[in-house]
């Protein structure tokens, strides 16, 4: 019984710590801000116009993109699972 808990207590903290971490209201929030911090380190204008795009679309973005992976999940476990394995490199467009 104690390990079904522990188990329980560590899902929904890998599910919320995203949001906890970034700030953000929801997973696909927190996926595009993820994203937008890790092309910014790359490059600084390219930095500024991600950031942007991501305070405009609201999480959509990251909506879209972690779907597009990860097409059998809905799209909140989709971003989640897109926040802890997907890097810039990942993504196809």
């Amino acid at each position: 019984m104690k390990y079904l808990f522990a188990l329980i207590v560590f899902v929904i903290g890998a599910y919320f710590a995203p949001q906890i971490l970034e700030s953000k209201g929801g997973p696909c929030q927190a996926f595009e801000a993820k994203l937008s911090g890790d092309i910014g380190a790359q490059n600084d204008n390219a930095g500024l116009l991600t950031g942007l795009a991501s305070s405009i679309s609201n999480g959509e973005l990251g909506k879209r993109i972690a779907t597009r992976e990860y097409e059998k999940l809905p799209a909140g476990l989709a971003c989640v699972r897109a926040y802890y394995t997907l890097g810039t490199d990942d993504i196809h467009l």
